[in-house]
């Protein structure tokens, strides 16, 4: 069973063509968000923290969200956490028959999904060639079926049609070709439970789940916590060999925190969203990525 994701080429434009309504669920939190056609939000974008329901609490929270913004019966873009799947960077030699090369990325996918003990899904991607491109760059992820069917089982009995189900990692590179970041970079976002650094570059693209619970650390105050987590970048920055990033989620409405990142990372930029809170950075970027289809 194949996954919908899908990283767009570089310069690629997103079209205008409709209201685009994206979801991010995970078993703490759900973001709900809809774009125009001028990429405003038809309703205030709806964030619900709810890791402390049950299963059957969280759809009748998300089914009266649904009705209150009008989504029923919509298509929704949607993804899988970081903690669902995985991302694997391939290079195979650009003289390949086509023939060879799709042998060649299903031998690499059976090798992978034989490791994993639990049923998957998969798709893989070709990224833009270079004119002195020698290899042909696969990028593939792979994900937990059980996840994937839940989330989309999740949607459905909501009211909600699930279009694309993407990967948070494509997510997040996704915004940065969007945005025409140039290549090679890096983008640290953190949200309330956990960071992710994810690098894109045209030769390679890497990342790293950071464990930082932001909403803990204000809760308690504790600058222990922030510190334990700048220094952690920091050695993912120098082992990766990565000298700035950009910085998105959350945390960067936070006056205080963001100062404190800053003065300590080297950050290159802020990736605020016009017209959105900045918690809504996926939602933001799936619905974009639903206005292509």
């Amino acid at each position: 069973m194949k996954l919908s994701v899908q990283i767009p080429s570089l310069g690629r434009l997103f079209k205008k063509t409709r209201t685009s309504p994206a979801i991010y669920v995970t078993d703490k939190l759900v973001r709900l968000l809809e774009l125009d056609q001028e990429r405003k939000p038809t309703f205030e974008p709806v964030e619900v923290l709810w890791e402390h329901e049950e299963e059957e609490g969280k759809k009748k929270i998300l089914s009266t969200l649904v009705d209150t913004n009008k989504l029923r019966g919509k298509e929704v873009s949607t993804c899988i956490t970081v903690d669902d799947g995985i991302l694997k960077f391939q290079k195979f030699p650009i003289a390949m028959s086509k023939k060879d090369l799709m042998e060649a990325i299903d031998w690499y996918i059976k090798s992978e999904t034989q490791q994993i003990k639990e049923e998957t899904v998969y798709d893989h991607y070709f990224l833009e060639k270079e004119p002195d491109d020698k290899y042909i760059k696969v990028v593939i992820t792979i994900a937990r079926k059980s996840s994937v069917e839940k989330l989309a089982e999740l949607l459905r009995s909501v009211g909600l049609q699930p279009k694309i189900i993407d990967y948070e990692i494509v997510v997040i590179i996704n915004y940065g070709l969007h945005a025409k970041l140039p290549p090679p970079f890096a983008i640290l976002y953190v949200d309330y439970y956990e960071g992710i650094l994810t690098y894109y570059g045209k030769n390679t693209i890497s990342y790293n789940k950071i464990d930082f619970n932001y909403k803990y650390y204000k809760d308690v105050n504790d600058p222990t916590l922030l510190d334990t987590f700048l220094i952690e970048v920091r050695n993912l920055l120098v082992i990766n060999e990565i000298s700035n990033i950009y910085l998105a989620g959350p945390v960067i409405s936070d006056e205080l925190t963001l100062e404190n990142i800053m003065m300590n990372l080297p950050v290159l930029g802020i990736l605020d969203l016009e017209e959105v809170p900045p918690g809504f950075f996926l939602p933001y970027t799936l619905a974009l990525r639903g206005m292509e289809d």
